[in-house]
């Protein structure tokens, strides 16, 4: 029964333990990615003139800016979400690149860490000083050069990107490093791997392209319908405004049009 209790005891720590460094790795992946201050200023900025014209177009009063004031939060953090998956696309596509240059090192000959070290080279050539991946990999050849273990440089690397594919490389790593196998050939298949899984990304991309360009026009046609209404036959709209019919009709649309631009987001947003 002690013994019971001892093992209950011990997964109980384990779990709180796990969930801890869960919560952890989230933070640093929010805080990594986090948008500046200035973004945020600018995302509001547009979120304000959208309720302004909003308030303009579907009640005539700009004083319902103030009862559209709780959108502006959730714009704000749509928009911020959009910001860390823009960055976390633009890694996993620099990442490919970078593990295609480890790749073409271990096969010249280089060890494991030189191999990185060389990686770094052709990820300035390529991407500049200031690209993510560089600096990335310019904090793994420092640690690398202090004789840090790969595979923990690798998974903190992982962790903080939260990123699948760099978290499936660095795991790959791991157990190829500790099974003993063929080492190159390993990276080299995971490699490929990852490299057809973004090219694969890519090409979804580049296919719905198109359709997120025809949902933007789409999200802008009732306010430009409204606008043109307003402007050259306002005496044709003028019965919705200043009652409370009106106002209910045009808060109905409201939410109507918010939902549909959800959801159609959503439908257009294909994540592999």
């Amino acid at each position: 029964m002690k013994r019971c209790m001892l093992q209950v005891l011990e997964w109980v720590q384990r779990s709180i333990q796990f969930k801890s460094i869960k919560r952890e790795t989230v933070k640093k992946q929010n805080s990594k990615h986090k948008a500046g201050i200035c973004s945020r200023l600018l995302w509001a900025a547009m979120g304000a003139v959208q309720m302004t014209a909003a308030a303009w177009l579907f009640y005539d009063n700009i004083l319902a800016v103030l009862l559209m004031s709780p959108w502006l939060y959730f714009y704000i953090k749509e928009k911020s979400r959009q910001y860390y998956s823009l960055k976390k696309h633009e890694l996993t596509t620099q990442f490919k690149d970078a593990v295609t240059a480890v790749s073409f090192s271990l096969n010249a000959g280089y060890s494991v860490e030189n191999a990185f070290v060389e990686a770094l080279k052709e990820l300035k050539l390529l991407y500049g000083q200031k690209a993510e991946i560089v600096r990335e990999f310019s904090e793994i050849a420092r640690r690398l050069q202090n004789n840090e273990n790969i595979e923990e440089v690798l998974s903190s690397f992982a962790s903080e990107s939260g990123v699948s594919d760099i978290i499936y490389f660095s795991e790959v790593f791991q157990y190829a490093k500790r099974s003993g196998g063929d080492l190159v050939s390993i990276i080299r298949n995971t490699a490929n791997t990852i490299r057809a899984k973004i090219e694969l990304q890519e090409e979804i991309y580049t296919t719905i392209s198109g359709k997120k360009m025809e949902q933007r026009i789409m999200g802008i046609m009732p306010f430009a319908m409204i606008a043109y209404l307003r402007l050259t036959s306002p005496e044709f709209i003028s019965s919705v405004y200043g009652n409370a019919a009106g106002t209910a009709v045009m808060s109905v649309c409201l939410c109507v049009y918010l939902a549909a631009d959800k959801m159609a987001k959503r439908i257009v947003n294909i994540e592999i």
